[in-house]
Order: structure tokens, then C-alpha cells, then sequence
């Protein structure tokens, strides 16, 4: 014999799904093929996300996403990646943004320049999640300029992997070598 469920029961899972369908929702991606435009759009989300609006609910991420930078993993999955963009307001301008696009093995590369005010060495971990990470820059308080390359291996619309590497040079407005 099955035992009934309650009303109470019936309720809490049609909320529970409810909430499952909303948090899904933020995975959705811009677009699912592997033309450039679909590529490029993913890592425009993100970079936007990261420089601009320090926000990110809408950057098309999967459930899995791993990050890491200078060799150091810094986020494991959606929410942790989500979360950490609110520790990026130190970032302050974004320059230079130019890509690489492989379709055929859904990679992009975005190379760019961005300025950021720094705290100093006291503050080498930043949060994603629950977690606390180390961050692979250590420098003195102040202005700087970072180089940086971010590779994202995109499938269907979604951003699986995040590498970056990043070089920091003390100053803002620090000049790449790269035509505008």
C-alpha cells in the first residue's frame, strides 16, 4: 500500500521545483550553436559582468563551470562563479578587447586590459561561494593595470571552463603594445 501524500508534501515540492525551474533559468544561454557570434556573445557576458556590472545573474554559465587563473582554480560551479562577481568592484576600466574564436572546438580567448584599485596584500583571497580562495596576484596597495587573457570553452551557449592569465603591471592605463 502507498502512503498518501499530503497537502503540505504536494506543496513544498511544487515549490521546491518551482525553485529548481527559476535557478535553471539563470543557465540559460544567449544562443546554442558555435558561430562565432554565439561564442563571442558568452564571453561578452562575461567580461560585461566582471567590469560593468560586478552581477552574474545572466552570464550564460553551466551547472559545472570550472575557473581558474594562473594555474589556480578559483571557482567551481555556477553559484560559486556567480557569487565571486560581486568581489570585482575594484575593477574599474576595461580596454583593448579583441578575440580568438575557435567554432570548431567551441573556444574563445579574450584578450584585454582592465584597471583595478587594489587593497594589497592583506586581502590575496577573495570569495566565491561559501569558499575562500587565494588569488594568484599578491602586490602592494594601489592602481594597476592588468593584462589579461581569459580562454572559455563554450557548449551549447553555456560557459563550461574559464582560464585565465593574468599580468600585473603597477599603474593605471598601463599600455599593452596592442593597437586600439
Amino acid at each position: 500500500m502507498r502512503p498518501r501524500l499530503s497537502a503540505c508534501a504536494i506543496l513544498a515540492g511544487t515549490i521546491a521545483g518551482l525553485f529548481l525551474s527559476l535557478t535553471a533559468a539563470d543557465a540559460r544561454p544567449l544562443c546554442e550553436d558555435s558561430s562565432r557570434a554565439c561564442l563571442i556573445s558568452a564571453a561578452e557576458a562575461y567580461i560585461d559582468a566582471l567590469v560593468v556590472s560586478h552581477d552574474g545573474a545572466d552570464v550564460p554559465l553551466a551547472p559545472d563551470v570550472r575557473r581558474t587563473e594562473n594555474g589556480l582554480v578559483n571557482a567551481n560551479g555556477e553559484h560559486e562563479v556567480r557569487a565571486s562577481f560581486s568581489e570585482t568592484k575594484m575593477v574599474r576600466d576595461r580596454r583593448n578587447l579583441r578575440f580568438v574564436v575557435d567554432e570548431m572546438q567551441g573556444e574563445i580567448v579574450a584578450y584585454f586590459l582592465i584597471d583595478v584599485v587594489l587593497a594589497g596584500p592583506e586581502q590575496s583571497e577573495t570569495k566565491a561561494g561559501d569558499k575562500r580562495y587565494k588569488v594568484a596576484v599578491s602586490v602592494p596597495a594601489g592602481i594597476y593595470t592588468v593584462h589579461e587573457a581569459e580562454r572559455f570553452k563554450v557548449e551549447h551557449g553555456l560557459i563550461k571552463e574559464i582560464e585565465i592569465i593574468a599580468h600585473v603591471e603597477k599603474g593605471a592605463g598601463g599600455a599593452s603594445g596592442w593597437p586600439d
